[in-house]
């Protein structure tokens, strides 16, 4: 029906249309719906995989933490003292990841030169039984390999090489945090402890290894004496005495430099003496140019940089005012007397200075000599006799066969101090003249008779022997003998992470 222009719909066509929009309408909110559930599921994985990874972020960097920590606690145990000699063994087992060594010889992880062979040199080391530990009440070596930090952290020492020319060791520790490993290699310096090192050694050979002080003075904090027990004055005394200790009278007494019996006044040694036996034995290997005999002033040159210049001598034997000058400002000396003998000459005295003559090692380039850049080998059964006022400064003098004989009537050393030896004495005995004629013999230990150090009689003569503070230029020698020596790390020189 049409009324005032407007077109009427019937009410039924209107409820069919009504009905048409609700069917249409309803799969379109299940969609939505499907689609908001989806969108807020996805939400949720996703919160859940950031949370995930951000677990694992967390656990890998506290692993990485533990790493650091392992290498600390590993270190911490190699400075405890007794663990010391450790630090120059290698301990390098196999992987059993790759059936190979961890670090290989170049202490270099994963670098090709790994083998299939076990290294440790650790692992049942024990020299706190040898002479020298003993009287310093060293225990052996006790270090633990594997430990624990604190709850879910745990740390293992994995690897260790020694690099001797570079002196330079490689430590490699895992650290394990519930699970996640870290592996850190770690490369540091390292050096020797040379407080108690053996400024005069006496050994004990064909010959008893005596020291006949007889007041005679050992300067020097380093002025540490090893001497023989067994062919002392008194062979009861089995450990060391510093000065001032209750037991010093007794060792000054075992060395003849008490003072009821050999002219002795107080306490003449500066640094520690102690009552074991040391038994160097440096290699011979005489070679380079030969100056046969020497008898009146020269100069010899160190021409190899860090390289050793050898020269040989068959006998110096100076007197007067001659010098014989080492100068080491080029490099480093090393003097092998072949003592062959010469006509006119006792063949036993390698070394005779008498009235001012002396030895020095100078150098010319403001630096002071160091003690380890002039080595005067003996190879033969030599002595060195030093009578008047003469001196051998700033040396390394080595006498496997015989002795050192200090006849001296007073200090003839450049710089003032009351000596007439400074540097490091290594020699078979070292004999003094007596101060009075009362003064005990020691020839009975040669099977008695009268010998030039027991029938020369110097009153008041207290002129004797200074070891340097640094002997840090000998410390090559230490691979030569049976002293105790203990090691320690220095400076950090890489840190690496290893994957």
């Amino acid at each position: 029906m049409l009324g005032k222009g407007i077109l009427s719909i019937p009410s039924r066509y209107r409820l069919n249309t009504t009905l048409k929009n609700a069917g249409f309408a309803l799969p379109i909110a299940i969609a939505l719906g499907l689609v908001m559930i989806s969108f807020a599921g996805t939400s949720i994985l996703v919160a859940q995989n950031d949370r995930n990874n951000a677990v694992q972020r967390r656990t890998s960097g506290a692993s990485l933490l533990v790493g650091d920590s392992a290498v600390a606690r590993a270190m911490l145990q190699l400075s405890n003292p007794n663990n010391g000699v450790l630090l120059v063994r290698n301990y390098d087992p196999i992987n059993p990841a790759t059936g190979r060594n961890y670090l290989g010889v170049d202490s270099i992880p994963k670098n090709g030169d790994e083998t299939a062979t076990a290294v440790d040199e650790w692992t049942g080391y024990n020299p706190s039984g040898s002479s020298c530990f003993q009287q310093l009440g060293w225990s052996a070596p006790n270090i633990a390999l594997t430990g624990t930090i604190s709850t879910n952290e745990t740390y293992t020492i994995r690897a260790y090489r020694y690099n001797k020319q570079k002196q330079l060791g490689t430590l490699l520790v895992e650290g394990n945090f519930k699970g996640q490993v870290s592996l850190v290699s770690v490369t540091f310096s390292i050096e020797p402890i040379l407080d108690d090192f053996p400024g005069l050694l006496l050994k004990q050979g064909g010959a008893p290894g005596i020291l006949a002080l007889r007041g005679r003075q050992v300067l020097g904090n380093k002025g540490n004496i090893y001497y023989s027990p067994a062919s002392s004055a008194d062979p009861s005394l089995m450990g060391y005495s510093n000065s001032g200790d209750s037991t010093r009278p007794s060792y000054l007494n075992a060395l003849y430099s008490s003072n009821t019996q050999d002219g002795a006044s107080g306490d003449t040694v500066a640094g520690k003496i102690f009552a074991c036996q040391l038994i160097p034995n440096i290699p011979a290997g005489i070679t380079g140019t030969n100056f046969g005999f020497i008898t009146t002033s020269q100069t010899l040159n160190g021409v190899g940089g860090t390289v050793i210049t050898l020269y040989q001598v068959d006998k110096i034997d100076l007197a007067n005012n001659d010098i014989l000058t080492v100068d080491t400002t080029g490099g480093p000396v090393q003097i092998d007397v072949t003592d062959k003998g010469n006509p006119g000459h006792q063949p036993d005295l390698a070394i005779t200075l008498r009235n001012n003559a002396k030895i020095l090692n100078i150098r010319t380039d403001g630096q002071p000599p160091k003690v380890g850049d002039l080595r005067i080998m003996m190879r033969g059964d030599s002595q060195v006799n030093l009578y008047d006022k003469t001196c051998i400064q700033n040396a390394f003098l080595y006498i496997p066969l015989d002795e050192l004989r200090i006849l001296t009537a007073g200090s003839g050393c450049p710089g003032g101090q009351n000596t007439n030896f400074e540097g490091v004495v290594w020699v078979e005995e070292i004999f003094s003249s007596k101060n009075a004629a009362s003064n005990r013999d020691v020839s009975n230990y040669f099977g008695g008779g009268t010998t030039e150090y027991d029938s020369l009689v110097t009153p008041g003569a207290t002129s004797g022997i200074a070891v340097p503070d640094d002997v840090s230029s000998l410390t090559d020698v230490l691979d030569y003998v049976n002293w105790p020596v203990r090691y320690r790390y220095g400076t950090i020189q890489n840190w690496l992470r290893v994957n």
